[in-house]
């Protein structure tokens, strides 16, 4: 399985955002809601795209989720960095943890 189709597959199994950084761009985008592969080689989000692969330099992905409770009650989170972690692990994609943040190279 490719990078990009577990990025997908693990943005369809938890409800995390995604973040690109762009090789003709000194910032990253803003943060997606959605991620997805429109045609083969291509990326799209909700923030940017859609994309040839190889203009991008890396995907971050957000691996807490936030559920907004209400204005009196705190916001929860939701830490799903192991269950992210293990399912990259398994599918031997390269990646590092940079202040709580997973960063995947392209």
């Amino acid at each position: 399985m490719k990078v990009e189709e577990v990025i997908d597959k693990l943005t369809a199994d938890f409800p995390i955002a995604t973040r690109a950084k762009l090789v003709n761009q000194d910032t990253p985008t803003a943060w997606a809601q959605w991620f997805i592969l429109p045609v083969p080689g291509y990326i799209e989000a909700s923030s940017y795209g859609p994309v040839p692969k190889r203009e991008i330099e890396w995907i971050e992905l957000d691996p807490v989720e936030v559920w907004h409770i209400g204005r009196l009650v705190l916001p929860k989170h939701i830490d799903h960095t192991p269950a992210i972690f293990q399912q990259l692990q398994c599918h031997g994609v390269a990646m590092e943890i940079i202040e709580g943040l997973i960063r995947i190279a392209l």
